[in-house]
């Protein structure tokens, strides 16, 4: 039976795949609607780590990507941060392969390593990572993490400061306003009133292994704070949105930054933000306020995906090495390194 609902599957996929190109939204639900037929776990492969489970009262799920199976030097500092932080880590690889010498790296840092097939992107990794903790409900902290940023630029201790338990139940590092208000899910925190609620074990116990980031960015980035401010409980950004857009307006009205002889091509790019911020149509402050967060808000990432596509044309990113030497003691080496290696990648 199960061979036969598979075969199903991969037939309707295929007739169904150029819907992906004629509407990405209609792909979305019918790939959500096959979802349910797979519900099966995804774990290929499993180590211990050498970093007990046993009394630890902070948990990171920390999710990797790499299609050669490399975990590149900033995802090791990245670790090693979380580690000297005291989280005892499950390391959730979406790769197609990890090698021995990979795993052996990783067996000394973290609690366990899971090696999935790469279904449900980050998400589905999450839901395998927590499925994995031992004890959930023994945790103070949870922390859900992934490699789509170099950092933490400043050490996460820092970070881990402004996400009190008094002062939220929920946080992530950033805030989006696109669609409706959701933490960003690159790092979230969850402290433990939100880990007994039942609104969080219903929502992964809910969440499918879809192949649509419309269907993920929609029902999950944004379906998560939904559901866990619908429970009552309290959510935040540490670097949240309005501040950074709060910052532009005040340069521009108060300071009038855009007499001071600024680049033209800067010039230009900031009265456009300007325009939009005023208009009431939301950025993703990641991508259009990376150097002032950096910077003035010591904000701890900078987004993989800004310098290696930048998808909204940010002018001037050639000077992100500069800022980030200037506002961190960050070895900029491990991103540089890891960009021409991703260069190199995409001419073989």
């Amino acid at each position: 039976m199960v061979e036969f609902l598979t075969l199903i599957v991969q037939r309707l996929r295929a007739v169904f795949m150029w819907l992906l190109k004629q509407n990405r939204l209609l792909f979305a639900y019918i790939a959500h609607a096959l979802s349910f037929l797979r519900k099966e776990s995804y774990v290929r492969e499993r180590w211990d780590g050498k970093v007990p489970f046993a009394g630890a009262r902070r948990v990171a799920v920390f999710v990797h990507y790499d299609r050669k199976g490399v975990v590149h030097d900033f995802a090791r500092h990245y670790l090693r941060q979380l580690a000297d932080s005291g989280f005892a880590i499950v390391f959730v690889s979406n790769a197609p392969t990890l090698g021995a010498s990979e795993v052996a790296w990783l067996q000394r840092h973290c609690a366990l390593i899971l090696r999935r097939a790469n279904v449900g992107y980050d998400f589905g990794a999450y839901k395998e990572g927590i499925a994995a903790i031992p004890d959930l409900a023994a945790l103070d902290t949870l922390l859900l993490a992934n490699d789509s940023v170099y950092g933490p630029l400043h050490h996460i201790a820092g970070v881990l400061e402004r996400m009190e338990p008094e002062t939220a139940d929920v946080w992530g590092a950033s805030d989006c306003w696109e669609f409706s208000f959701h933490l960003q899910s690159y790092f979230l925190v969850f402290h433990k009133p939100a880990l007994q609620s039942p609104a969080f074990a219903g929502f992964w116990n809910k969440l499918r292994y879809v192949q649509s980031k419309t269907w993920i960015i929609m029902k999950y980035e944004v379906g998560l704070t939904r559901a866990m401010r619908q429970a009552g409980l309290r959510c935040r950004a540490a670097f949240p949105y309005r501040d950074a857009a709060a910052a532009l307006i005040e340069a521009v009205v108060e300071r009038d930054i855009l007499s001071e002889g600024i680049d033209p091509v800067r010039k230009n790019f900031i009265q456009q933000v300007f325009r939009t911020i005023n208009a009431g149509r939301p950025l993703n402050s990641t991508h259009f306020f990376w150097d002032y967060m950096i910077a003035q808000m010591d904000f701890p990432f900078l987004k993989r995906e800004l310098l290696q596509k930048n998808p909204a044309r940010i002018p001037l990113l050639t000077y992100w090495e500069r800022v980030v030497k200037q506002s961190t003691d960050y070895d900029t080496d491990l991103i540089l390194r890891h960009l021409e290696l991703s260069l190199k990648n995409r001419s073989v």
